[in-house]
């Protein structure tokens, strides 16, 4: 009798285990039949594919499969994204890099507010809103509604993206120190344009590089802790950076530095290519640009056997004034996603927008699967595999992309991810940028009403062309800045530069109210 007693003991201890374990198997579960949500979502040029391997193993977590609803061959995704709206025939699920679209088309009645859903259906995306504030005022738009997910950077941390990189093997050919002011950095780059470092008898070195048209002139005054943009100060004022002392204490500089030669006379035309140009040429000393991407050239076998001792490093930003500047810095996120008027089962589609914060959805859009693309260490480390680190002819990012790594989705990235395939220099940088406080953080990304929205771009797109068309001048020498300086200032407010400031203090104030 007490052996039947013990076997009917373990028959119920193994039948519990395996109804547990169902019960775990299907703690994702959103449908209990297959169900299929449409999505617009192109990144890089890359169309949503549904064979990537991510999304396979959340169709089978969750029993929703999302289908693509624009072509392979659109790449595009404004054009593919406008083609939706004006066909009116929207796909359940839109990403997009560009989240004040998605709010504007929501106010308009084609995105679904998010707010009940997520109190309702989304327990994972309301702890998440509830443990970081900041994050969910970057969600809210200005009417107050949620239209859409963020695809969050890691932002609390690592808000590095850039820093100052020099030629190391050059200063230590001519006996220099690294640079700790903005005044050594000068007398740097004399050196390096008089004193032939490279050795080939030419005075051909460009000292100072950069191959971010877009963003050459704000680093260069960033350096100097000016904007070249609308910036928050200290006491929550919105600002407009060239109207500001420093921007006059630093655009000329920056003008005597083109002006004698330590600027590439090239910076505003010579593209992306000017990195990889600089470097394989031995003609490049200091520029201020990606840590992971720009450290890997101390890893490049061709050009380190063609230029010998070669050795690029990134040092703190030289000091002004006793302070350092890092001008550009991430942002909370890049786009994100929504879900239309249209779509067929909203409850599904915010459930499954759920499963990303989940654990499991967290790790996958990460990492992937695991002892596929990564595999936990004793410790619970996760590195990634050789099927990632050692793929013949891609770098892990391309492969980790491969497979719906990191694809644009309503998610949190995890900055372990990027250490694990990265440069481990670059993480060194990018984490003594961080912790000595050298960040300038950008203003957020402001929301606003669709009356304050047509003001605001007509203004915006009118004051970008008059600073780029003048710091361009200033610092070709087209043109006196001094000279020119108060005419430049009034332009600004002809353009409506108060209204603009006004308009932005007031969706900040919105915006910092908005966590509530």
């Amino acid at each position: 009798m007490e052996g039947v007693m013990n076997k009917k003991i373990g028959l119920l201890l193994l039948v519990g285990g395996l109804l547990q374990r169902g019960v775990l198997a299907n703690e994702h579960k959103i449908s209990e039949k297959p169900l299929e949500l449409s999505i617009l979502a192109i990144q890089n040029g890359k169309t949503y594919d549904e064979n990537w391997t991510v999304f396979q193993e959340a169709f089978k977590d969750t029993n929703v499969k999302l289908k693509s609803y624009s072509s392979k061959n659109l790449t595009d995704e404004i054009q593919a994204f406008n083609l939706a709206v004006s066909s009116g025939n929207l796909p359940d699920i839109i990403s997009l890099a560009y989240p004040e679209k998605l709010e504007s088309l929501g106010m308009d009645g084609g995105i679904v507010p998010l707010n009940d859903l997520i109190n309702k259906h989304a327990p994972n995306i309301k702890a998440f809103f509830e443990k970081y504030p900041r994050y969910k005022m970057d969600a809210v738009a200005a009417d107050g509604n949620i239209y859409f997910i963020p695809d969050y950077y890691d932002w609390y941390n690592m808000r590095a993206a850039q820093g100052v990189f020099i030629r190391k093997d050059w200063l230590d050919k001519l006996g220099l120190k690294t640079p700790k002011t903005m005044d050594e950095l000068y007398e740097v780059m004399v050196a390096f344009k008089t004193k032939d470092p490279n050795g080939n008898g030419k005075a051909d070195e460009i000292p100072y590089f950069e191959r971010s048209v877009e963003f050459a002139d704000k680093e260069l005054v960033g350096m100097f802790g000016a904007e070249i943009g609308f910036y928050v100060d200290e006491n929550g004022k919105v600002k407009f950076g060239p109207t500001t002392e420093r921007f006059k204490e630093a655009m000329p500089q920056v003008i005597k530095w083109y002006k004698e030669g330590l600027i590439d006379p090239e910076i505003f035309t010579r593209g992306f290519q000017a990195r990889d140009y600089m470097l394989r040429n031995d003609l490049g000393g200091v520029t201020f640009d990606w840590f992971a991407s720009t450290a890997s050239y101390n890893e490049d076998k061709e050009l380190k056997d063609k230029v010998k001792d070669f050795e690029f490093v990134a040092i703190a930003p030289p000091e002004y004034k006793g302070k350092s500047y890092a001008p550009d810095a991430r942002t909370t996120y890049l786009g994100g996603w929504g879900i239309s008027a249209t779509c067929k089962d909203p409850v599904a589609a915010i459930k499954y927008f759920d499963y990303w914060f989940s654990e499991k959805g967290y790790e996958l859009s990460n990492w992937g699967i695991e002892n596929d693309t990564f595999v936990k260490e004793e410790n619970g480390k996760k590195k990634f595999t050789d099927t990632v680190m050692k793929a013949d002819g891609k770098t892990p990012l391309q492969v980790l992309r491969d497979k719906g790594i990191q694809f644009r989705i309503g998610a949190l990235q995890d900055y372990e991810y990027e250490k694990a395939w990265g440069n481990p220099k670059a993480s060194e940088w990018a984490e003594m940028y961080m912790q000595n406080g050298y960040i300038v953080d950008p203003m957020p990304t402001l929301k606003y009403t669709k009356e304050e929205n047509r003001k605001i771009q007509k203004i915006n797109s009118q004051l970008n062309m008059a600073v780029k068309e003048m710091n361009q001048k200033w610092i070709l020498g087209a043109v006196d800045f001094n000279k020119t300086y108060d005419e430049f200032l009034n332009r600004l407010n002809e353009i409506g530069l108060k209204e603009a400031i006004d308009i932005n203090q007031k969706s900040y104030d919105r915006f910092i109210n908005s966590s509530n």
